[in-house]
């Protein structure tokens, strides 16, 4: 007994220089292992060009005329649509999220329109210039963004695919990304890739859901929740298709533009709309020509 207690005090104070070992040489102290997360930037004055081909337009709709519930409904939706905002972020680059913190040091500084112009882009290549890196130069856009590994090539994709086949249709899936585990290939579902952010935003659907009066947008706030849990939308997609009321919503993993490499993955967006009843009556003529 006196010698298993003697073993196990010499592990316990060897794990712990081991452990001061690896926090003093940086393996890990994260900040020293990655190092700066801005390496250099563009010329300011390319970016405030690129800024000035913009016109920024705010969007405040008048939705004072819905009733109090319904205009709680709004404001649910759109702390919701943050939430997914930021998955979107994250599914551009995993630095995404790090380098908007370290560009919040330049607000208030001439040096803000790298913030601005980052905000604009979700990330620091310029869409509106075939994705030309902003800020740090070398490192340009990988054609699967994160939802791959970033050294990942469609040639060892398939490869994997054919040795494998069994992994296809995880692999396929729009709502999946795919993890490299040493020297194997793993899908990894939305749902446990962003859980946290997805139950957060979850919450909020339900909350919204329960308030609303109109029974189509219920339906679809519940299930869309749900799907943030099991990963399948199709019960939620019918449910939206249903929508009948004056709140449009749209709110989920759905084009798959973004990735380049295999067109596969599908891209977290939300839009929350209001159905202008006027206009959307003048378009009835359009019924007169079915006939």
């Amino acid at each position: 007994m006196m010698k298993n207690r003697i073993m196990l005090s010499r592990f316990i104070i060897l794990l712990t220089f081991l452990f001061m070992f690896l926090l003093n040489t940086g393996v890990m102290a994260g900040e020293q292992k990655c190092g700066p997360i801005i390496k250099n930037k563009a010329p300011r004055e390319d970016v405030e060009e690129q800024i000035n081909k913009l016109t920024p337009i705010l969007i405040a709709p008048d939705y004072t005329y819905l009733p109090a519930n319904e205009q709680e409904v709004i404001h649910y939706l759109v702390k919701a649509s943050r939430i997914i905002d930021n998955i979107f972020l994250e599914q551009v680059s995993k630095n995404n999220r790090r380098m908007l913190r370290a560009l919040k040091e330049y607000i208030g500084t001439p040096d803000q329109v790298y913030y601005d112009y980052f905000k604009i882009m979700y990330g620091p290549w310029d869409r509106l210039n075939n994705n030309a890196p902003f800020i740090n130069l070398d490192e340009q856009k990988p054609p699967g963004v994160n939802y791959y590994p970033p050294d990942l090539t469609q040639e060892e994709f398939e490869s994997w695919i054919n040795a494998h086949p069994h992994d296809e249709e995880d692999f396929t899936s729009p709502f999946t990304v795919i993890k490299r585990r040493w020297y194997h290939l793993k899908a990894v579902p939305y749902t446990r890739e962003y859980r946290t952010k997805l139950r957060r935003a979850a919450r909020l659907l339900r909350k919204a859901a329960r308030l609303t009066s109109d029974p189509t947008l219920a339906a679809y706030l519940k299930s869309r929740a749900t799907a943030f849990f099991t990963n399948d939308y199709r019960q939620s997609d019918i449910d939206w298709i249903g929508l009948d009321g004056d709140i449009e919503l749209v709110f989920g993993p759905y084009e798959t533009y973004e990735d380049e490499l295999l067109g596969f993955k599908a891209a977290f967006e939300s839009f929350v709309c209001l159905v202008d009843r006027d206009e959307s009556e003048k378009l009835q003529i359009i019924e007169t020509f079915r006939e």
